[in-house]
């Protein structure tokens, strides 16, 4: 037989090879891809909290260098206080001094000088910051009454430098801005101005969006009530918060970090942006309470380690191709013989054991093979010899034993129903050896108006037990002629089958003769099973008769018989205990009260359907499981009337 390249021994083992080699790759491979990804994001984010801290750290100096000019330049306006037409010169200084500052003033409180009127707002600022250009003018009316604003009434009422939450300053900076507000107090602790100093929001902007540690990343920055300051979408900035993007997305993880940012936390946190995975990477800067954070997907985070994972699968893919070739061909060498050892066994298992098989050079497995399959040779040709011998014998015994059966169950009555010319009684019985032959036995023959009737179980099985029943039937058909005690029939047969039976059978026995025209019974129970009696009203029950010795065991034994009267109608059930003893595949009984019950819902049907109910419901019973005992029952039915002679 030839097999396909997908069937072939090589091709199956070199697949188990291959497919154990492909499950240490995959786990290996799976380890290494988990523990780079945990190394490649620690990476990560050490790496963006290192750059985002470096800007909250250049941020945080560009505003100390704007606290540090207003605060130095405190004490020139204490100075020239007196003189508010000079205050101008101060906050251009401010101004030219600092790179960060686009505009300062001074905001008197109302009426401070009685000659500029209740507002006086000395504010500078550059016109042109390329030429250095800058413009002044005076600020307060009542348009821009600037006593109202934030960055005066928080820094007053807090008694404290403040810096404001960005807005657009319109009629002073016109542009969105950040004001530092330091109060200023008299001898008497009364507040009698506010020096600010302005910050265009403009100028984080490009150092913001420079910060961008992946591609596809990008940086914003949100105030202390979580407004956007700068942002990738610009129509986001001072018209969103993180708050309301989380809110229109539902996602409740942005919405998390922004709180986190408000608290002045730093950390990261993985979440879901718009459908991607990303990672969100925040800090604060506590010199004003403002927060960045850097968004990057996951996917670019890790897509140098997904580029080199791809590289080593699919090296090991063509690894695996050509190793599976390497390895089916080694192996195809190797089992080579075995094809032809399967072509020289299948022609062994035909018979032909002269068949030469091939040679084997190795000294390996193959070769121990070989050696098997010249030894299996041998031993077959001489156990088919064998064989042959031993199968001629069974046949010649089985031979044997069918004419044995055939012998024995033609000894015994078998004509149903037997005397078919008398009305006054009715007789059905059956006989199934376990074996070819056995040994249970029933007779019965008419003597007169007296019926005799055996039914015996000789100990054994098999073609003893046989023979065995044969001479006990044989001893109740001599000794039985012209006796009307069976317990002198009984008593003979004991002591001529004890004489010289050095074997140690023995047979248990009932022996039974019925009076057909008074209906008295006399019965002889020698160690067998109780009869049953079957009343016409349909009643059934063992019939309480004395149980003696076995026959065949103690010679000289004097058996006694018992006596009783059948009323017309009644049936006497005799059986042997292969009837009682059935067992099923789990080792259960037929049992007696299963036969009762039986025999009670059959007593009102005639003797062959009550045993072929019998029969039935046995076999029933044990359906599937093998006889383990003979089963033989006879059943007689006394119907006393006139006899048709």
């Amino acid at each position: 037989m030839k097999y396909t390249f997908s069937h072939s021994f090589a091709t199956r083992l070199s697949i188990y090879v291959l497919s154990f080699t492909l499950i240490i790759f995959a786990t290996i491979m799976a380890l290494f891809y988990y523990y780079s990804q945990q190394k490649v994001t620690g990476f990560a984010i050490e790496r963006t909290h290192g750059l985002l801290s470096n800007i909250a750290t250049e941020i945080s100096g560009q505003l100390l260098s704007v606290e540090t000019t207003v605060n130095q330049s405190v004490w020139v306006l204490e100075k020239n206080i007196d003189h508010p037409d000079s205050l101008h010169n101060i906050i251009e200084s401010v101004v030219r001094n600092n790179q960060f500052i686009v505009g300062s003033g001074i905001a008197f409180v109302p009426d401070y000088y009685k000659e500029k009127g209740k507002y006086f707002m000395p504010y500078a600022s550059f016109k042109d910051e390329i030429n250095g250009e800058i413009t002044y003018q005076v600020l307060g009316s009542q348009n821009y009454d600037y006593p109202c604003m934030d960055w005066y009434l928080i820094p007053q009422l807090l008694k404290q430098p403040y810096w404001s939450e960005p807005y657009y300053d319109d009629g002073g900076g016109n542009f969105i801005m950040s004001t530092y507000a330091k109060p200023l107090f008299d001898s008497k602790g009364e507040l009698y101005a506010v020096f600010t100093a302005n910050i265009s929001l403009t100028q984080f902007t490009d150092t913001i969006s420079l910060l961008k540690p992946y591609p596809s990343s990008y940086t914003y920055l949100i105030s202390r009530n979580g407004s956007f300051l700068t942002h990738m979408d610009r129509s986001k900035i001072m018209n969103e918060t993180i708050f309301s993007e989380a809110f229109a997305k539902e996602n409740l993880a942005q919405e998390q970090i922004g709180h986190e940012m408000l608290a002045g936390h730093t950390g990261t946190m993985r979440f879901n942006n718009k459908g991607v995975d990303s990672y969100a990477f925040y800090t604060t800067i506590p010199q004003i309470g403002w927060s960045v954070c850097t968004v990057c997907p996951s996917q670019i985070i890790l897509q140098e380690l997904d580029n080199t994972s791809r590289k080593i699968i699919y090296t090991f893919m063509v690894g695996m191709i050509a190793l599976f070739l390497i390895i089916y061909s080694i192996i195809r060498r190797l089992v080579s013989p075995l094809e032809k050892f399967s072509e020289s066994a299948r022609e062994i298992a035909t018979g032909r054991f002269d068949v030469i098989l091939p040679e084997v050079h190795s000294k390996d497995e193959i070769k121990d093979l070989h050696d098997s399959l010249v030894f299996m040779q041998h031993s077959l040709s001489t156990y088919v010899g064998e064989l042959r011998d031993t199968t001629a014998s069974k046949e010649r015994i089985e031979s044997e034993l069918s004419i044995a059966r055939e012998i024995q169950m033609g000894m015994l009555p078998k004509i149903f129903p037997p005397y078919p010319e008398r009305n006054d009684v009715d007789l059905h019985a059956i006989l199934h050896p376990a074996k070819e032959v056995g040994g249970d036995l029933y007779d019965f023959y008419m003597d007169g108006n007296h019926l005799y009737f055996l039914i015996g179980d000789v100990s054994g099985k098999g073609v003893p037990a046989s023979l065995f029943m044969a001479i006990t039937r044989s001893l109740f058909r001599t000794l039985s002629q012209q006796v009307l005690s069976p317990a002198k029939i009984v008593t003979d047969m004991n002591n001529s089958i004890s004489d010289n039976n050095e074997s140690n059978m023995f047979v248990t026995l009932i022996v039974g003769i019925l009076d057909l025209e008074t209906g008295k019974l006399k019965l002889c129970n020698a160690g067998h099973n109780p009869p049953i009696l079957i009343r016409p009203d349909g009643q059934v029950s063992f019939l309480e008769f004395k149980t003696q010795i076995f026959v065949g065991v103690i010679e000289e034994f004097a058996y006694t018989e018992d006596e009783t009267t059948l009323e017309k109608g009644s049936k006497l059930f005799l059986y042997t205990d292969g009837v009682t003893e059935a067992e099923n595949t789990d080792k259960e009984l037929y049992g007696d009260e299963k036969l009762l019950k039986t025999l009670s819902d059959n007593s009102t049907s005639d003797v062959r359907t009550t045993v072929n109910g019998i029969v039935d419901s046995i076999a029933e019973h044990v359906k599937e499981a093998e006889a383990s005992d003979d089963l033989t029952i006879l059943l007689i039915q006394y119907e006393p009337g006139t006899t048709n002679n």
